[in-house]
């Protein structure tokens, strides 16, 4: 009798043991804590894409913040998560970015989560918003802004 419970038990154990080992879950609904502005650019650049980026990060209830631009081949994209998550950035990093590439196979994928690049997106988007960057200049912070995460990753 004791021999099928210790059984059961460390059969329970096993199988929780073996769960998903992710980081984050997406839920079915959008996460309402978050601040979604979609660009609608004023550049001439289309921004559907970083839209569709920011729509799906947003349903991680891990993520607070979203930003993201895009030009013609890239797609720039900084998040920023909660204080309980943010022993695992690697992971978190890794999963969203390998998620992102998956969706936008055409697009040179950059993630970061670095707090500097958070608010220069945001200078970004506001610029773009206002119409005050041309598509060249974008093109050119773009750049400069993945350079910049690649040297601090």
């Amino acid at each position: 009798m004791k021999y099928k419970i210790v059984l059961s038990v460390c059969l329970v154990l096993l199988l929780i043991g073996c769960g998903k080992d992710s980081v984050l879950e997406p839920t079915n609904d959008k996460n309402t804590d978050i601040e979604l502005k979609m660009i609608k650019a004023n550049t001439g650049m289309d921004q559907h894409i970083s839209n569709q980026a920011k729509e799906l990060l947003s349903s991680y209830d891990a993520i607070t913040s979203v930003k993201a631009v895009n030009d013609e081949k890239n797609l720039l994209t900084a998040i920023e998560v909660h204080h309980n998550k943010r022993f695992n950035l690697k992971k978190i990093q890794k999963e969203l970015t390998k998620e992102l590439e998956k969706k936008f196979k055409n697009f040179h994928v950059e993630l970061t989560l670095d707090k500097k690049l958070v608010l220069e997106l945001d200078k970004l988007e506001k610029a773009m918003e206002s119409g005050d960057i041309s598509k060249k200049k974008l093109k050119k912070e773009i750049k400069k802004l993945t350079k910049l995460s690649k040297e601090q990753a």
